[in-house]
């Protein structure tokens, strides 16, 4: 069993960039207005902290929120060379029957999966989604189980899927299930995908040739919200107005998921609202630099030297308010002791920092330099208990 150290300590300096601005004592936007959502929740995209939350673990519909999961589907298999999006779907008689949102497919029609997938994500087309499940695994029960256990894999425990589609349920179905934070563990790995975002940013587009047009379902905030390229929107009457955003200014990208609201005006009004607070409240803070020093150094059993310094292993800039740049925290985690030969740039600890006693941010640590092993000869004079020097 490897034997850890843990040494702890103060953050002495942080270097503040300029990705956004701080602002304090401002009146919460969200929970004053309660009654009108069912959950929220607010993270940097880029690190998945989560800056603010309300009810995340409360069950809700997320309508066609579902279509993200089939997106994220389809992109793994693109981007791992295991599918092609100009590869060619034949439209099935079910996909065709689909009613809500769609494209109007018909039985017999073949399109490219990226028409589909645009049909899909720009307009939330219900049939497309169907088309692509079936495409991909040959039946729509079969997706569902992929849909399934990828959310499992993901973390997200409370989450069960029932359709590619998310429309209501018919008297004696199961409705897709999910939470604002199984969502938002959905959302940040969608996001590794730049293709979608390059899909839910479109505002207008066509499909069928030119003869059908696309309009984003988000295409109200897309065009009117500063920096804002995504994600999904959802709806119907029992599941509310759903919404998972992201916008990015310069270097600071966030993520909101606002859901159940009224109506699409306070669906676009709480959205908004979050993400001013996230963009107002919130300024991009460098913890460290790559390459830093760290003390202290790790113990090296048979090496030409005793002790090796460790460095990180990777920058670290997070989102932080103003009262947390004051309490931020760190500890270090290395092991009690090494063995040489030791190579540069080796994983040796972690380097983590923290908030009211909580981890939020870990960054690898690794060795400076290569630490051969002792000669026979420095091996022999230490276990005698002689000084070369």
């Amino acid at each position: 069993m490897i034997r850890h150290l843990i040494f702890k300590g103060a953050v002495l300096s942080m270097a503040l960039l300029t990705f956004g601005s701080v602002a304090s004592g401002t009146e919460d936007p969200i929970r004053k207005h309660s009654s009108h959502y069912k959950a929220f929740l607010l993270a940097d995209a880029q690190t998945g902290r989560i800056l603010d939350t309300d009810r995340p673990q409360r069950l809700i519909y997320p309508a066609s929120l579902v279509k993200m999961m089939v997106a994220l589907i389809v992109l793994e298999e693109v981007d791992s060379g295991k599918r092609r999006l100009r590869e060619k779907v034949l439209v099935s008689r079910s996909a065709s029957k689909i009613g809500g949102s769609q494209v109007y497919l018909r039985e017999g029609e073949v399109f490219e999966l990226r028409e589909l997938m645009k049909a899909m994500v720009i307009s939330s087309a219900n049939d497309a989604a169907v088309a692509v499940a079936e495409h991909v695994s040959g039946s729509r029960a079969k997706f569902m189980k992929r849909m399934n256990r990828r959310a499992w894999e993901l973390g997200m425990q409370r989450t069960r899927f029932h359709s590619p589609h998310g429309l209501p349920v018919r008297r004696g179905q199961q409705p897709d299930v999910t939470t604002a934070y199984d969502l938002y563990l959905l959302a940040l790995e969608l996001l590794k995908h730049p293709q979608y975002l390059k899909w839910s940013s479109t505002r207008l587009d066509t499909f069928r040739n030119g003869t059908f047009q696309l309009t984003n379902t988000n295409h109200r905030l897309i065009r009117n919200y500063p920096g804002m390229d995504g994600m999904k929107t959802g709806f119907y009457s029992k599941a509310g107005f759903n919404l998972v955003a992201t916008a990015k200014r310069k270097k600071m990208r966030l993520l909101s998921i606002v859901i159940g609201t009224p109506n699409h005006r306070w669906r676009s009004f709480l959205t908004t609202s979050l993400l001013d607070k996230g963009f107002k409240e919130y300024m991009a803070v460098q913890l460290n630099p790559t390459g830093i020093t760290v003390r202290p150094t790790v113990q090296v059993l048979n090496g030409e030297v005793e002790r090796l310094k460790l460095q990180t292993a990777a920058r670290a800039v997070v989102m932080l308010n103003a009262q947390e740049q004051q309490q931020v925290t760190m500890q270090v985690r290395i092991p009690a002791l090494v063995e040489a030969p030791v190579v540069a740039g080796s994983r040796l600890g972690t380097l983590e920092y923290m908030l009211g006693g909580k981890v939020f941010y870990r960054v690898p640590l690794q060795a400076s330099h290569d630490v051969g092993p002792r000669s026979l000869l420095a091996t022999l004079t230490h276990s005698l208990g002689f000084s070369l020097d």
